[in-house]
């Protein structure tokens, strides 16, 4: 497979698959309870879809705005206006998806959902409600996608929201003044569990998946992929094997390196012992042609005689009779 040279990087396709309005509806239909008793093709009527809207700037070096400030925007992964079928598109729900690669980074998943459903509310004021109007507040539902998460949680799902508790008494309000958010976390894991919507992410996003695989997988919970979502999926699965290929690459350079490095240090360990070993014969043939000279000359006699005297062995005679030039 031909890999481009420019790929789109792999959170940005995970976040195309998220807003897509069928991955939008069976996540909505299964987890959200005001959708729960309408059909998939009525809950995408009620799905718009909001493109990447800032959760808020943050000041950083390197950035210009029109203003000759530093900025960075942090976007939403996936953010939605929805609709219930009765309202006639009135604004009844504000939806966000975010994909999490880890449970704990900086800060844990649910510190976070509450911060992304807390901004929901605020950016709604001069929007979806004037200030004071608080009973025109819309809910907000930060949905979070777990993956690598520890396997004791792998499939589980958990919704966090406001209920009311009679501390003392048994006064009821209304729960439409203070149900206004809601976290729920699916953590993703490898098998499949009861969760149509946690299946249908866990096929979606396995990057090492052929989008034949996908497809046949995905008909076992009636998901068809539209044609703009078969192309995010063949996208991802491009990228891994470009991913694969350039790991492979980068391997493989890393070791030819580190062979060169190693050749050089063993070469200069050898080099050294070798160095040692020649010094110490050195030394050791020195020594002896000393030791050889000052019996010939205090004993007046010649070298073989040293040399039997020395124990020299016989096979090192021509040896020591060139270095210190004399004629057997």
């Amino acid at each position: 497979m031909q890999i481009k040279k420019d790929k789109i990087p792999l959170d940005q396709i995970i976040k195309m698959i998220l807003r897509e309005k069928t991955v939008l509806s069976i996540l909505m239909k299964e987890l959200i309870e005001e959708y729960n008793p309408y059909s998939l093709n009525e809950i995408e009527q009620c799905i718009k879809p909001q493109g990447d809207v800032p959760l808020h700037s943050r000041m950083t070096s390197g950035h210009r705005n029109e203003n000759n400030e530093d900025y960075r925007s942090i976007y939403f992964d996936s953010l939605v206006y929805a609709s219930l079928p009765q309202d006639h598109g009135k604004i009844a729900m504000i939806i966000n998806l975010e994909a999490q690669g880890i449970l704990k980074g900086k800060s844990h998943v649910l510190s976070r959902g509450n911060y992304y459903t807390s901004r929901n509310i605020s950016m709604q004021i001069g929007k979806l409600f004037d200030h004071g109007q608080y009973d025109d507040i819309v809910k907000v539902v930060s949905i979070w996608i777990v993956f690598n998460a520890p396997l004791y949680k792998q499939g589980s799902i958990n919704r966090y929201r406001m209920r009311e508790e009679h501390v003392l008494g048994n006064v009821c309000e209304d729960e439409k003044y203070f149900d206004k958010q809601e976290i729920i976390v699916l953590y993703l894991g490898y098998k499949e569990n009861e969760s149509v919507s946690s299946n249908v992410l866990r096929i979606l996003l396995d990057e090492g998946m052929t989008v034949a695989k996908k497809k046949e997988e995905l008909r076992k919970y009636d998901f068809e992929l539209t044609e703009s979502l078969e192309e995010e999926v063949e996208e991802m699965c491009d990228y891994s094997v470009y991913l694969e290929q350039k790991y492979m690459e980068k391997g493989l350079k890393r070791g030819i390196e580190q062979g060169i490095e190693q050749g050089i240090e063993q070469g200069i360990e050898q080099g050294i012992e070798q160095g040692i070993e020649q010094g110490i014969e050195q030394g050791i043939e020195q020594g002896i042609c000393s030791s050889l000279c000052s019996l010939m000359e205090n004993m007046k006699i010649n070298l073989q005689e040293a040399m039997k005297l020395l124990n020299v062995p016989e096979s090192e005679y021509e040896q020591y009779s060139k270095m210190l030039n004399v004629k057997e």
